[in-house]
């Protein structure tokens, strides 16, 4: 079974890595120039996996540019892996391998259809997501499954902990449904389209901590955006600060400042964390950044850009 790997994140150098464990005949890696990757703040060069296992690299930067249709053509492909690749599949890509082209989507689908899964179902504070393997087709994440399973999300969960999950299950799933593919008994589970919900594509805007909201909702930005993404942030006048780990006070009343305080000021001296107040609470930051010299003390107020 000749297969085509298309990716280029971290996410796609672990299956990639995983289809040529599993002895994958991969007979092209197509992946994107790296200026034309750096919105992927999880980019990973599939180079170096290339070069051990001695595979063809394809750096391009549209998949549906006609010179690299006619060169996936040329290749033969009995099927097309797209593991961690934004750029959307044109039909005439999709009708090239006759077992089709698989893509893989961290969220149970067919819920959670759209861009972002993994933040947005901390963002939502979902108790639990997936992984899911699929068939790829014209729409947005709504081909036939070829395999899924579910992992909960628990309070100690941040993006980094959900995405070294969906890679420990793209493990597991790579190793059950890559023989059935060869074998050709590989399933296809129609979607329930009724029951499908999107997400839509979040912005830099969307990472901005709103003070006045409640604790909760903090901490679950602070943790949908921490490493392997680009941090929640704040500002002290227009000086940004980044926040990458962050903890709810369960008692914020013993915290004398609390009831004078306004949302957004710190309670307590960094050293390096500190309290802020919250809109109905107090939360800890614990771990945070900034690109220049910001002097945070007792009484600062932590504000929005338009603030």
């Amino acid at each position: 079974m000749r297969i085509v790997f298309t990716g280029t994140v971290d996410f796609s150098r672990h299956c990639l890595e995983e289809v040529l464990r599993m002895g994958g005949d991969i007979v092209g890696i197509l992946t994107l120039e790296k200026e034309n990757a750096q919105f992927n703040s999880d980019y990973a060069d599939l180079g170096p996996v290339a070069d051990k296992y001695g595979v063809p690299i394809y750096r391009i930067k549209n998949i549906n540019d006609h010179g690299t249709i006619a060169h996936i053509k040329n290749l033969d492909p009995d099927v097309i892996f797209v593991f961690g690749f934004s750029q959307l599949i044109k039909k005439e890509i999709l009708d090239i391998p006759p077992l089709g082209c698989i893509g893989a989507h961290p969220a149970l689908l067919p819920k959670n259809r759209g861009r972002h899964p993994l933040i947005w179902a901390l963002i939502e504070d979902l108790k639990d997501s997936g992984l899911t393997f699929f068939y790829l087709d014209e729409g947005a994440d709504s081909g036939d499954i070829l395999w899924q399973k579910t992992f909960r999300i628990t309070d100690e969960d941040d993006a980094g902990t959900l995405y070294d999950r969906i890679k420990i299950l793209a493990t597991e799933g790579i190793r059950e449904f890559l023989p059935r593919l060869q074998s050709g008994s590989a399933p296809r589970i129609p979607q329930d389209h009724s029951l499908a919900t999107y997400w839509r594509k979040r912005g830099e805007e969307d990472g901005e901590i709103v003070w006045t909201g409640t604790t909760r909702q903090v901490f679950n930005l602070v943790r949908a955006l921490t490493r392997p993404y680009v941090g929640a942030h704040t500002f002290k006048g227009e000086n940004r600060i980044l926040i990458w780990r962050s903890r709810i006070i369960p008692r914020p009343e013993r915290i004398p400042e609390y009831r004078t305080a306004g949302a957004g000021e710190i309670l307590s001296e960094p050293s390096p964390a500190f309290f802020v107040r919250t809109g109905d609470g107090v939360l800890e930051v614990m771990e945070w950044e900034t690109g220049r010299k910001v002097i945070l003390g007792k009484g600062t107020v932590l504000k929005g850009a338009k603030q």
